[in-house]
């Protein structure tokens, strides 16, 4: 694939995570390991991936691994 398609791509995945994020409760909050123990919001998660932080590269990374194991039928439920 060439590099403006993988950019294409990750914009592409950038906007799809962007609107799950938006359908979470406005009161979610998570820690990531590199967030120095605090923990975001989803406006803030919004924006880290928005502004492709690091840890939006990994709320991206993480994101789209469930989504294609949802579409493979390995999300197993609770």
């Amino acid at each position: 694939m060439s590099k403006e398609r993988d950019e294409e791509i990750k914009e592409i995945e950038k906007q799809i995570i962007i609107e799950r994020l938006r359908q979470a409760p406005a009161n979610m909050k998570i820690s990531f390991g590199m967030s120095d123990g605090k923990f975001l919001d989803r406006d803030e998660l919004i924006h880290q991936v928005v502004e492709d932080t690091i840890i939006g590269q990994k709320i991206v990374k993480v994101q789209m691994a469930y989504l294609k194991a949802l579409k493979n039928n390995l999300v197993v439920e609770g």
